[in-house]
């Protein structure tokens, strides 16, 4: 996702672009940085100070990308981003690389699984998290060309997979969740956010080799929420299921219980969220370990699901 994003802002970089890095990425924004000297600025390993420039350049004018490690722009600058940037409805993007557990060993410094919750909850922000790498592209892409204020972009670590098609990723829309395997069965609905989108492939995957029809939908969208989309979910299928690399609390399981408010009918007896459990882990290993030992890997879900249907 991340080298994703790099493309899409080289190639469709306008006058006003402006990249600001907290002092890292170089290995991925040299071409950008080469091809675009005017449009950089390293702001150093001062998160708090990077948001406030890039407020006042956007209030001149700019529209700023502020990136750095998914913590580290978030929760240190967290008052800046909140009175500077999102109450004066500002241009600015917070990109976060290394959502979740992208960066598994170096421990929970590094881990971002509070930021869905925590960004999403600041007036005038829209929050972004795409499941693969050409969502990754063309959300970019739009955030560039249009004026859409204050923005949170949650992207992975890198060596994500690809997995839309150009057909596919034809009916992208910011707002909208993006089917990507509609079944006729009204079974099984996996809907996925962030990095996630590949292990709902691969549940759903899992599911037709035991002659078990599936949908996948991807919410590359947080907020706002498409509760239209959550809620014809839930009212066509039997069972759905969310996966998000993010806390259980305040996140895309949270969004889409919010978007049933006020709705009668909806049966929640069947609805499976995978989520991380609100809690600082000690375990030290890569993402997919991780996400194993905290029952958001496929084989987990999957077999967590085939209990629950026999049930």
């Amino acid at each position: 996702m991340r080298n994703s994003f790099f493309r899409a802002l080289e190639e469709h970089a306008q006058p006003n672009t402006v990249f600001m890095t907290g002092d890292l990425g170089f290995g991925v924004i040299d071409k950008f940085v080469k091809k675009f000297p005017d449009k950089f600025i390293n702001a150093g390993v001062a998160e708090q100070n990077m948001i406030g420039m890039a407020a006042g350049m956007a209030m001149a004018g700019k529209k700023v990308f502020a990136y750095s490690i998914a913590n580290f722009n978030t929760l240190r600058p967290l008052e800046q981003i909140r009175s500077d940037v999102a109450y004066h409805d500002l241009n600015v993007t917070i990109v976060s690389v290394g959502g979740g557990l992208a960066y598994g060993a170096l421990g929970i410094s590094h881990h971002a699984t509070e930021d869905l919750a925590i960004l999403r909850a600041i007036p005038n922000m829209t929050v972004f998290a795409p499941g693969d790498t050409v969502e990754a592209y063309h959300i970019t892409k739009k955030i560039i060309t249009e004026n859409l204020g204050p923005v949170y972009l949650r992207l992975g670590r890198a060596g994500e997979a690809t997995i839309h098609s150009e057909d596919s990723i034809k009916k992208l829309k910011l707002g909208k969740g993006l089917p990507l395997i509609e079944s006729k069965s009204k079974e099984i609905a996996l809907l996925s956010t962030g990095g996630m989108l590949e292990t709902a492939v691969d549940v759903s995957k899992r599911l037709k080799e035991k002659g078990i029809e599936s949908s996948v939908y991807s919410f590359h969208t947080i907020k706002p929420m498409d509760v239209d989309l959550v809620r014809k979910i839930f009212n066509e299928y039997k069972y759905v299921v969310s996966m998000e690399e993010h806390s259980c609390i305040g996140g895309f399981s949270s969004a889409i219980l919010e978007s049933l408010v006020g709705i009668t009918n909806v049966k929640l007896e069947n609805f499976m969220p995978f989520a991380l459990p609100s809690e600082f882990t000690s375990k030290v290993g890569d993402q997919n370990y991780l996400r194993d030992v905290y029952g958001i890997s496929p084989e987990k879900i999957f077999l967590k699901l085939c209990e629950k249907i026999k049930s």
